[in-house]
């Protein structure tokens, strides 16, 4: 009975270790010093991407008034594409951010934060999804309100922590 019971305490042993946060900052001051240049990083790429998705954006309506259907076509996918640039960088930062272990304290805030990031970009590809199926322009509309709430949401969650630049861009 001994044998086997040593197995079984050395993988709980092992779990353990495992799911503890490695390398964790050991303050919040840390996790944001390791967290904001991340964030500084995707600035350029993220306010490229948004101007593309505004320029873009702004050109559908002059599209829908005097061009053709294959014209309007082809706007709603650049702004797809858009999109999904946004929800690309967006997800790829927080993929890096994800990365870093919070301090114990803020890990339950710093979780919530992730997934509301996670939220705001299934979102946008949701709205892209809708844009290039040409269902309803009100569907569209409504996911991106429903990201800019996820957005929000996220912005107010990190609110507290001290982000310099975290809490601009998210």
């Amino acid at each position: 009975m001994r044998k086997a019971l040593m197995p079984f305490v050395l993988s709980v042993g092992l779990i353990a270790v495992w799911a503890a946060p490695a390398d964790a900052a050991s303050t919040r001051a840390e996790y944001v010093g390791q967290v904001d240049p991340i964030c500084q990083s995707f600035v350029g790429p993220n306010d490229d991407a948004f101007r593309a998705y505004f320029k873009n954006e702004k050109l559908l309506g002059p599209v829908a008034r005097n061009g053709t259907l294959k014209q309007f076509g082809a706007q709603t996918k650049r702004i797809a594409r858009s999109l999904k640039q946004i929800a690309g960088i967006q997800t790829n930062l927080t993929n890096q951010i994800a990365t870093v272990p919070p301090p114990t304290e803020d890990f339950a805030t710093v979780g919530t934060w992730l997934n509301q990031r996670r939220q705001e970009e299934a979102l946008l590809r949701s709205a892209a999804s809708i844009l290039v199926q040409f269902r309803p322009y009100k569907q569209y509309l409504h996911k991106l309100k429903m990201a800019g709430a996820a957005d929000d949401a996220a912005t107010r969650t990190v609110s507290g922590l001290g982000f310099q630049v975290c809490e601009v861009i998210v």
